[in-house]
C-alpha cells in the first residue's frame, strides 16, 4: 500500500476516487467538490464546495468529469451535478435534478442519474458499469402485485438517455425487473452495486429491522439481472460503504474498517482484514478497482491510498 502524498493532514470523508489513464487521481470529499493529484503526489488543483462532492463520472475522453455535490437537506438548496474540466477544475456545465439522485457511469462511459429517494443514504442504489440505468423504486404497476412498501429494482435502457449530459429518466422509461428483496415480506435498504461483465448484479444492502441493524443483517448478493434470483449471498454485521469488482473478484469496504474480497463466481471469501496505515485502523469510505490486483481507497480522515488487493 502507498499513500498518494507523504504530506498528509487529517481531512474529512473521501466519497469517491478515480484514476485517469495518465496516472492522475481524482477525489471528491467533504468540503471539496473535486481535486486532482499528480502521480508525483502533488495536488494539481482543487475545487472547493461547502458540502463537497459525492460521486464522479469521468468522460471517455478523460478531459472532463461530472460530479454530484452533496446537499444533505432536502428542504435546502437543490442538489447540483456539475461538469468540470480536468485540466484545471473549471466548471463547464451543470444540471439541477428535481429529486435526489446518485451519479453513476455506465459500461459505455456515459454519465447517468439514478433517483435515490428522500432517504438517499438508505434508498440509493448506485450501480456502476451498468448496461442499463438501475433504480431502486417503491412503485410498480399494480398487476405485479407490489405495494409502496415493497421496493423493486427497475431499469432504464441507455437508448432512452442522453449520451453526454446526465438527465433524469422519464417515469415511462423506468421498467420494473424484480423485488429488491428476494425474501418475501423482508424490506432491504439500498447500497452500492456493480454490473458484472456477463450482466449480473452484485450489490450490497442491509435488512430493515425496527431494532436497528441485526447480526448478519448486512449483505452482498450476486443476482441474475433477468429475474433477481440470488446466485450467492455473503452476510456480515456492518453496513458496506463502497463496492467495486473486476472480472474475478468483488471488493467490499465496511464502516468498521474491514475490506472483504469475494470470489465473483461463488461468493467465497478470498481475503478479509481491516485497513491499517502503520498500526492504526482507518475507515474506507470509497473504493475503486484501478487494475488487476489494485485498489484505490478513500478514507474517513481524508487519505487516498493506492493498495494491492492481495
Amino acid at each position: 500500500m502507498t499513500r498518494l502524498s507523504t504530506e498528509w493532514e487529517p481531512r474529512r470523508d473521501v466519497r469517491a476516487v478515480e484514476q485517469l489513464r495518465d496516472g492522475r487521481i481524482l477525489a471528491a470529499l467533504d468540503g471539496v467538490g473535486l481535486e486532482s493529484w499528480l502521480p508525483s503526489g502533488e495536488r494539481e488543483w482543487s475545487v472547493a464546495d461547502e458540502e463537497g462532492g459525492r460521486e464522479i463520472a469521468v468522460a471517455g475522453t478523460q478531459q472532463t468529469a461530472w460530479v454530484s455535490l452533496v446537499r444533505p437537506d432536502r428542504y435546502g438548496p437543490p442538489q447540483s451535478v456539475v461538469q468540470l474540466s480536468l485540466s484545471d477544475g473549471g466548471q463547464l456545465d451543470h444540471v439541477t435534478p428535481s429529486v435526489p439522485v446518485s451519479l453513476v457511469r455506465s459500461a459505455d462511459g456515459r454519465p447517468l442519474l439514478a433517483p435515490s429517494g428522500d432517504l438517499s443514504s438508505r434508498t440509493a442504489f448506485p450501480v456502476r458499469s451498468g448496461s442499463r440505468l438501475y433504480v431502486r423504486t417503491a412503485w410498480v404497476q399494480d398487476e405485479l402485485g407490489a405495494t409502496p412498501k415493497d421496493p423493486w429494482v427497475a431499469a432504464v435502457e441507455l437508448s432512452a438517455l442522453d449520451a453526454e449530459r446526465p438527465g433524469e429518466p422519464a417515469e415511462a422509461e423506468v421498467q420494473p425487473l424484480f423485488p429488491h428483496s428476494w425474501i418475501p415480506g423482508e424490506i432491504h435498504f439500498g447500497g452500492p452495486g456493480v454490473e458484472t461483465t456477463d450482466g449480473d448484479l452484485v450489490h450490497a444492502g442491509t435488512v430493515y429491522d425496527g431494532r436497528g441493524l441485526q447480526p448478519g443483517g448486512s449483505f452482498v448478493v450476486r443476482r441474475s439481472a433477468a429475474n433477481g434470483t440470488p446466485r450467492w449471498i455473503f452476510r456480515t454485521d456492518r453496513p458496506a460503504t463502497a463496492l467495486d469488482a473486476d472480472s474475478h473478484t468483488a471488493y467490499v469496504a465496511y464502516d468498521d474498517g474491514e475490506i472483504v474480497s469475494l470470489d465473483l463466481h461463488d461468493g467465497r471469501v478470498r481475503s478479509r482484514g481491516h485497513l491499517t496505515v502503520g498500526a492504526v485502523t482507518v475507515f474506507p469510505t470509497a473504493l475503486t478497482v484501478t487494475g488487476p490486483g489494485r485498489l484505490l481507497i478513500g478514507t474517513s480522515d481524508g487519505r487516498i491510498l493506492d493498495c494491492s488487493a492481495a
